[in-house]
């Protein structure tokens, strides 16, 4: 009988791909950003048969090659990412290119949803990016770049290892938390104030964007009776961990809360152990 479980549908949010220099740790790798349309790797090998004149068909087959490609589209059309499509390296400021002496190998680190909701890892030791790759700019539609990678045989490692791994871990145990930076806990703004409020979150794995929805998850409400909640414009970066709450209009004097419920979660699926509430002033 079958686990139902075990059936792996569409993509997740945790989708990943970080791009490391070769020889470079998941640590080290830089985050390509948001993934269009999924990750698509593909497996082939060639085969010879053996056969004697004691016997009518093949009697083994020896493998004789294996070729492994990694395609995706990366939604993020930066200059980095543009560099990575077509097989250069990159530092920062313009993008130069014309040389391809010597050629830039990778290190591939992609995390995908797995089976039983566990987590599912990809390293590829030894990456080259084919340089076939395409954009369009027109409009009313969205540029995005193709990528795809030939996976190389790393000879530094063991034999039977040279490609890569797979590796399954069950679902993160580390909960998101939060901290408000902006005015510190329980500090006091000056009254008047349009300065965004701050909010650090802890997290092994970025925030689910998608769970950071204000006035559901996430508000910020004035002492009264009722509590009136507050108008602003949020936004979250990935990299920093920062949700910003800009208000929408001067903060007048009076006690604030910042409520943060348990449906704020992580791109693994862990929220948060227990709502975070915190009050401060405008004085």
């Amino acid at each position: 009988m079958g686990t139902p479980t075990n059936i792996v549908i569409g993509m997740a949010a945790e989708n990943t791909l970080k791009v490391g220099a070769y020889g470079e740790s998941e640590a080290q790798a830089r985050d390509a950003g948001f993934i269009k349309g999924g990750i698509s790797i593909e497996h082939s090998e060639a085969a010879r048969e053996i056969k004697v004149d004691q016997a009518l068909g093949a009697i083994d087959k020896v493998v004789t090659d294996e070729d492994m490609k990694v395609k995706l589209t990366l939604a993020e059309p930066t200059l980095a990412n543009i560099a990575l499509a077509y097989g250069y390296a990159y530092e920062s400021g313009d993008f130069s290119f014309g040389d391809k002496s010597p050629q830039a190998h990778r290190t591939l680190y992609i995390n995908v949803k797995g089976p039983g909701g566990a987590n599912r890892k990809f390293i590829f030791w030894k990456a080259r990016p084919t340089g076939k790759t395409s954009q369009a700019y027109k409009r009313d539609n969205e540029t995005v770049i193709d990528v795809e990678f030939d996976i190389l045989t790393d000879t530094s490692r063991p034999q039977a290892k040279r490609f890569g791994c797979i590796s399954d871990s069950g679902p993160s145990s580390a909960k998101p938390a939060a901290l408000l930076s902006v005015p510190a806990e329980g500090g006091t703004l000056a009254a008047g104030s349009t300065a965004a409020l701050e909010l650090l979150f802890t997290c092994e794995y970025p925030l689910d964007e998608g769970t950071l929805v204000y006035g559901d998850t996430v508000y910020v409400t004035k002492a009264g009776t009722p509590p009136s909640l507050v108008a602003v414009s949020s936004a979250y970066d990935r990299s920093s961990k920062k949700l910003s709450l800009t208000p929408a209009q001067a903060l007048s004097a009076g006690t604030y809360c910042l409520t943060v419920s348990t449906g704020v979660k992580d791109t693994s699926g862990a929220g948060l152990a227990a709502p975070y509430v915190t009050y401060f002033a405008v004085a």
